[in-house]
């Protein structure tokens, strides 16, 4: 199963839907529940320059790991008509 990353610049979000494309996982119908980490800038790897920098962007920066889940069901595909 591959992995998916999502870079967002300041300021910027991700929200809505999604759409997996279900040959990847080779999963049936049925209920799952999926697991991601937001993965934050580490404060150690900026220098005191880039720091500075950073402060006069405005927008705040996530910093650690942050782990989430969601329960989903998925359904048979629809067939077309």
């Amino acid at each position: 199963m591959g992995k998916v990353a999502v870079l967002l610049r300041p300021g910027e979000h991700l929200d809505g839907r999604l759409q997996l494309e279900p040959s990847m996982f080779r999963l049936p119908p049925g209920a799952y529940r999926i697991e991601a980490v937001l993965h934050g800038w580490k404060e150690s790897e900026f220098s005191d320059a880039e720091r500075i920098e950073l402060e006069k962007m405005g927008s705040p920066f996530a910093s650690g790991e942050v782990p989430a889940s969601m329960s989903i069901t998925l359904l048979p595909a629809a067939r077309p008509k």
